[in-house]
């Protein structure tokens, strides 16, 4: 039997020596903002089933006088009730956790900031307490949204809405919308960040991946709606919106009625001789 020759592999040269390729730096602040600015979005849509207190009142009554303080403090011909509604929105934010305070107030110095622009020229006319005036409504009413908002799951606000004998319809529809807002929303931010980790070396084009971005989104929610439509035929949806879960009173319901009575009673006291 002949002896089995052996012969030396040569590899070459290019094969042995290190990797040095090092890809051109890129400014990826598009990608980064487009991602964060989603991703906020979601944050504040987050539908927790444990986002109410225990000592929280029933979602339609939370609603109810949200709505009653905000029209109190618009009608409200004197500002000492303004700066009490201001004091009272105070303390109520002060029971919420630091993250929840800080989203809340995000939202509330923005509209005040823009009152203030707006109404600025006025203290340059004479009437200084205008200015003073609206902006203090406009943070009550911005914070009182916001911790309706803050302390009340979507679902629940937009259940409770049929106590106040709106359409279903609509209920329905303003519901199904949030909903499928928060899951493109994370369709939109994962499909930004598998763009960013693929993007390797200097890449100008890159704000054409927003319109590819869309586009994607697009489709993907007409065929969720279709999937949707067809869920709800199988189901034999007829158009009626229905609450799953009945609430029962409460002491927060009975604390907040009281806290209602006592705002009416103030406001009818400081504006009967306006």
């Amino acid at each position: 039997m002949n002896d089995h020759k052996k012969e030396e592999t040569m590899l070459p040269d290019w094969m042995c020596s290190g990797e040095t390729y090092v890809p051109s730096k890129d400014k990826e602040a598009f990608l980064t903002k487009s991602t964060k600015s989603v991703l906020s979005v979601l944050a504040k849509m987050r539908f927790y089933e444990g986002k109410d207190g225990k000592f929280s009142a029933t979602p339609s009554l939370k609603l109810f006088y949200t709505l009653l303080y905000i029209v109190l403090t618009a009608c409200s011909g004197n500002y000492l009730f303004t700066l009490i509604m201001c004091a009272a929105v105070t303390v109520r934010l002060a029971f919420f956790s630091a993250k929840a305070i800080r989203q809340i107030l995000r939202g509330t110095a923005g509209a005040v900031l823009f009152s203030i622009l707006i109404l600025l020229p006025s203290v340059f006319m004479g009437t200084p307490q205008t200015l003073m005036n609206i902006t203090s409504r406009v943070y009550v009413s911005v914070t009182l949204v916001g911790i309706l908002s803050s302390g009340t799951s979507w679902n629940k606000l937009t259940g409770s809405m049929r106590t106040f004998r709106l359409p279903s319809i609509f209920i329905f529809t303003l519901d199904i919308t949030l909903k499928y807002i928060s899951v493109l929303g994370e369709m939109c931010a994962a499909i930004l960040t598998s763009v960013r980790l693929r993007s390797v070396g200097k890449n100008p084009q890159k704000a054409k991946a927003l319109s590819g971005v869309l586009g994607i989104s697009f489709l993907k929610s007409g065929e969720m709606a279709e999937e949707m439509h067809t869920a709800m035929c199988c189901r034999g949806f007829t158009g009626e919106y229905k609450k799953k879960q009945k609430y029962t009173l409460c002491a927060a319901d009975i604390f907040s009625t009281f806290i209602m009575a006592g705002c009416i009673v103030l406001f009818w006291y400081l504006n009967r001789k306006i």
